[in-house]
């Protein structure tokens, strides 16, 4: 009915009210005198009926506004927005009365489950329903990957925690499947421009976005470029692993490693290739992990005094990194560090065994030094001196006079190596003794390590070679390629023993 319409029907029954007496009064007032007064009067009555159809016609429209407005409000404004993550991802919009505006794909997976279905104006429960179904049909949902992702958001606190809770719940039932059960991960929305950006430039949902900002903040080693194509078991899997607690986020059931070789596996994997018996081991720990663009499982241990880290290959079973540290020395565990200088062997004594080692008299040494030091729990005599032509530098043990470790090297002419290839300028004692402090040169490290890896020298590229003083005496730190694994040794200058190795994959 329009305005028109509406004033005039209110015009009409407004007449009717009234007791039509316009002919008698005329005729009453026509031996009367002023009949201006009597028109003046119709006049005023007639004014007043329409000023009142106006002002009812003003409050139908005012009420019929604010009818229309509440009515579109409760109807169509988008009240909530749900969103599921897996790997489809798809966005919910709802009303108040929680009817579903509409179901967008977010991408092509996300269209895969939708298909030709049209949810508009059904039951949110149900829509979300009849979507997790879709899911486990076309084994998005499964044994192998079990996780999603729910992320509400909305301009009501409460009702947003609300809705949050009845779906984690209402998901979860529906994935207590036969073959296996589901992981829910739920959150309220917490939007800022970044967290808008960062869902634009990866094509991701808010609430993945946000999901991968909470696993960065609890392991910096993460970056959101490495996390964004992983898929929500995956990035499940990482914080369940690594123990992350991750704010705001509410966890229900386990993510699946089925799709995995699993730690057992990986274990054994990294056991046989140390060569160590798992029944030898003193410590184990493993955690699910994310390197070089894989899924790892990072498997540390230690057995005989030796720490092992290695990184397996979550599904191929592939050694993508190990490393192996050594102990360069054994000493015996009664040394008590906790004594007195009283009961160590004093300078003379160290200085004497360091001589006697070397060859050489205290009367050929020119300037020396001597001090008591601390070592990996030993206590020992550090002794640098000269004599001729050579610089010795010694490590006394302070309780035996023992010889922890020892160099000598020629004066302004120290070992030097270049290419890969080594030059020891090495000379003879004044007692007559050859004092070498090396017993192996650098193209023997190259053989050692070659051996190690299983390569021979027309194997590798990029070989470097290095002289440095570490764990207590000299090494050879030596690094190479070989397909697509870099190698880096640290090997053991007087015994050759490897102290440290890691091969990883060549990025």
């Amino acid at each position: 009915m329009t305005n028109k319409e509406v004033e005039r029907k209110l015009a009409n029954a407004l007449e009717h009210l009234a007791p039509n007496v316009f002919d008698s009064v005329v005729s009453d007032m026509e031996t009367q005198k002023g009949t201006v007064i009597m028109m003046m009067e119709h006049k005023k009555n007639r004014s007043w009926v329409s000023r009142a159809v106006g002002i009812a016609a003003a409050f139908v429209l005012i009420f019929g506004g604010i009818a229309g407005v509440y009515a579109y409000q409760l109807n169509y404004k988008v009240v909530s927005t749900v969103s599921l993550d897996v790997n489809p991802s798809i966005e919910i919009q709802a009303n108040q009365k929680d009817h579903v505006l509409a179901v967008n794909a977010l991408n092509e997976d996300g269209r895969i489950v939708i298909g030709d279905m049209d949810f508009t104006g059904s039951d949110l429960d149900v829509t979300v329903n009849a979507l997790i179904g879709s899911m486990l049909r076309n084994g998005y949902l499964s044994e192998l990957a079990n996780s999603i992702l729910v992320t509400v958001d909305g301009d009501d606190i409460t009702k947003t925690a609300q809705l949050q809770q009845q779906l984690t719940e209402e998901i979860n039932a529906l994935l207590q499947t036969e073959s296996f059960s589901g992981a829910v991960l739920s959150q309220t929305l917490n939007p800022d421009s970044q967290l808008q950006t960062l869902a634009d430039e990866y094509g991701i949902t808010l609430g993945k976005a946000q999901l991968i900002q909470q696993l960065i903040s609890q392991n910096t080693r993460y970056t959101f470029d490495e996390l964004a194509s992983l898929s929500i078991n995956e990035l499940n899997l990482l914080s369940e692993s690594g123990n992350l607690h991750l704010e705001n986020i509410e966890s229900v059931g386990v993510a699946s490693d089925k799709g995995y070789i699993g730690v057992d596996n990986a274990k054994q994997i990294a056991l046989e290739h140390a060569g160590v018996d798992a029944s030898a081991i003193t410590r184990f720990e493993y955690e699910m992990d994310y390197e070089n663009g894989v899924l790892v499982y990072d498997i540390e241990f230690s057995c005989d005094g030796n720490s092992y880290d290695y990184d397996i290959h979550a599904l191929t079973g592939e050694i993508c990194k190990h490393e192996c540290e050594k102990n360069a020395f054994s000493y015996p565990n009664s040394v008590d560090t906790s004594a007195s200088s009283a009961n160590y062997i004093g300078e003379d004594a160290a200085l004497a065994a360091a001589y006697a080692h070397a060859g050489v008299s205290a009367s050929d040494v020119t300037l020396w030094e001597c001090k008591l030091d601390r070592d990996d729990g030993i206590m020992l005599y550090e002794i640098e001196f000269c004599s001729g032509s050579y610089q010795y530098e010694y490590e006394i043990n302070a309780t035996d006079a023992t010889v922890i470790q020892y160099s000598r090297e020629q004066q302004g002419n120290a070992y030097q190596y270049q290419g890969g290839s080594s030059s020891a300028q090495q000379g003879t004692s004044a007692g007559g003794n050859n004092g070498s402090a090396l017993s192996i040169d650098m193209e023997q490290a190259y053989t050692i390590a070659f051996e190690n890896a299983g390569l021979s020298s027309g194997d590798v590229y990029d070989l470097k070679g290095e002289l440095d003083k570490d764990h207590g005496g000299y090494v050879y730190e030596v690094e190479f390629k070989s397909g697509r694994k870099e190698y880096s040794y640290e090997i053991d200058a007087s015994s050759g023993a490897i102290l440290d190795y890691e091969i990883e994959l060549d990025d």
